[in-house]
C-alpha cells in the first residue's frame, strides 16, 4: 500500500512537468505561448477584452508607451505596453471604480 501511495504521489507531482509549453508540438490550434513570460500587445489585443485610451496616465511617458483599459472585479486596469519591439507589458495600474477614477 506505501509502494502505491509513493507511486501515485510520484505521478501527481510529475504530471504539471508534462504540461504544454513553448515548442510542444501537441498543443492546440490557437494557444499562445508568453516567451520568456512576456505578454506583448498581439496576445493582449487578440485575448482580453479592452479599451483603446487616447492617454496614459501622467506617470508614463506618452512618447514611449500606450494603454488599454480593462473592467473586472470592480475595479479598472490600466495595462501600459511599450511601443518597442513586440510591445511588451511594462505594467498594470489599478483603480477602484469611484469617484476618484480616472485622475488623468
Amino acid at each position: 500500500m506505501k509502494l502505491l501511495i509513493t507511486t501515485l504521489s510520484a505521478l501527481t507531482m510529475a504530471l504539471p512537468a508534462m504540461a504544454s509549453g513553448p515548442g510542444e508540438s501537441h498543443a492546440g490550434k490557437g494557444t499562445a505561448y508568453l516567451g520568456n513570460g512576456v505578454l506583448s500587445y498581439e496576445v493582449f489585443e487578440a485575448s482580453i477584452t479592452h479599451a483603446d485610451m487616447e492617454n496614459c496616465p501622467v506617470e508614463f511617458d506618452p512618447d514611449a508607451v500606450f494603454c488599454r483599459l480593462t473592467l473586472a472585479n470592480d475595479s479598472a486596469h490600466v495595462f501600459v505596453f511599450s511601443y518597442d519591439g513586440a510591445q511588451p507589458l511594462l505594467a498594470v495600474k489599478h483603480y477602484e471604480l469611484d469617484g476618484d477614477f480616472l485622475p488623468f
